[in-house]
Formats: C-alpha cells, structure tokens, sequence
C-alpha cells in the first residue's frame, strides 16, 4: 500500500492555511476615519466582546500597525463591511497594495504570503457607500502553516455554513406552524493521518502551544481570503501511524466562527 504524506510545511502558499502566531496583540494601531468616543485597542483583542466602528468622515476606513516583521498572514475576524451591496477588504504596505479579497457577505478574511516584513501594515475596508460605517472585532498578523494536500475528504466547509439553529412548530398536518431561530457555535474537526513525525514534533508542537493562548485561523482555499474562520477551544490528538513509525496521525477539533 503507499503511504502518500500530506508534506504540511510552513508557508508554502498552497493548500489549507492555519495561522501559528499573533504579534498585533496589544498594539494599538493608528485608525482613518476613527469613530467617536471608539478604543484603537480594541481590534487588537481576541475578544470579541471588544469592537470598534468607524466614523463616516472618509470614504473608507483603515486600520494601520506601522512596522511589522516577519509575518506570513494577516488575519481579520467579526467585519461587517460588505453591508448590502459588498465590500473590498485591502492589505497594503504602505502606499503598495499587497492582496484584497471583494465580498458580498460578511467573511472571516485570511490573508497569506511568503514571508516579509511591512513597513506599515495597513488593513483597508472600502465600502460602496461612503458613509458607511464599519465594526471590526479583530485583526491579527503573524505566520502560519500550509497542509499542502488539504483535508480528508468530508471536512465540513466551515467557511460557507451559518451560525445558525432553527426550531420549527408542526400543526397535527405536519406542516409549518412558527419557528424559533438561536446563534450556534460551528464545529469543525480536522485530520491529517500522515504527517511526518518531524513535523508532529516540531511545528505542530509550536502550533499546539499557540492554540491554547490564542485563537487562531485558518484559511481553506489559498487564493480565497474568505474562506476563512477563527478557531478556538482547541482539542488536540495525535496517534501512532498504522504502517510506520515515521509518521503520525494528527486529530484537531475546535469551535470556529466565520463571520457570518
């Protein structure tokens, strides 16, 4: 039988992304068209409790971090700029435009590149009414891992399901009567059955250590920034390989939450 290994390696820009660090937290960064009496601060949190709006005095709105070091994504978690008519979210360095995604709703955004450093990371939302105002929870910067082969097939599709529950009332016909609607956590649980025990041992661990002091996201389709969510409550394992000792099979489930 042969063993095809999945070969995840750390930003390879291909397959599945999953983010291993965050060096925004607790940076204040420096916003255009600021909204009233709103913390900076606040998009810096993981908690997602904290937001912060923008004002209406711009035509756009944009989050900037100045210097930023060695990072392999930026990732933007709880926006709502795609409002009613869509929304383009922009990262620039400085005055260069370094990636955007366009969105009809309102998507968890990952993007990821080769590693580089910023001389002014700057997360941009450009709405399509100028007034518009803009909510974002959380943004966050650091470097990732790619699982280059993806997932197994039946992963669940985190990124284009709801938060969503119903409950429906039935008349004795069976039909319609009401409906009660509630917000749940979406739950998503990774495998990777053959992971090379150098990485389980090495990048996995830097990954597992992260996983349980921050949130963290991950991004399926690699030329699709919205096809991303934020994870947490982290469970972990990992079990001997069937057929050989140098591999390993990795188990990851978590809460995710995609924005929509």
């Amino acid at each position: 039988m042969t063993i095809i290994n999945n070969a995840a390696v750390s930003g390879a820009l291909n397959g599945m992304s999953i983010s291993t660090s965050n060096v925004l937290i607790d940076r204040t960064p420096t916003i255009v068209s600021p909204g009233v009496g709103e913390i900076p601060l606040n998009i810096s949190s993981p908690d997602h409790s904290l937001n912060y709006t923008s004002g209406t005095q711009n035509s756009y709105f944009s989050v900037s971090y100045g210097l930023t070091q060695n990072i392999t994504y930026v990732g933007i978690s709880g926006q709502n700029s795609a409002g009613n008519l869509g929304s383009t979210v922009q990262l620039y360095d400085g005055s260069t435009l370094v990636q955007s995604a366009t969105i009809t709703r309102n998507h968890n955004i990952m993007f990821t590149f080769a590693l580089r450093s910023f001389t002014d990371l700057i997360v941009k939302f450009q709405t399509s009414q100028n007034t518009q105002q803009v909510t974002v929870s959380f943004i966050a910067a650091g470097t990732h891992l790619d699982i280059a082969t993806g997932e197994q097939a039946g992963y669940s599709r985190s990124w284009l399901l709801r938060h969503t529950q119903e409950k429906t009332t039935t008349n004795l016909l069976a039909a319609p009567i009401s409906s009660i609607q509630k917000n749940k956590p979406l739950m998503g649980n990774l495998s990777l059955p053959n992971e090379t025990a150098s990485f389980t041992e090495g990048l996995w661990q830097t990954f597992m250590d992260f996983s349980y002091q921050q949130p963290f996201f991950i991004k399926e389709v690699a030329s699709k920034p919205q096809s991303s969510y934020i994870c947490f409550n982290a469970k972990h394992n990992i079990k001997a390989h069937p057929q050989t000792r140098s591999l390993d099979s990795i188990n990851l489930k978590f809460t995710a939450y995609n924005g929509i």
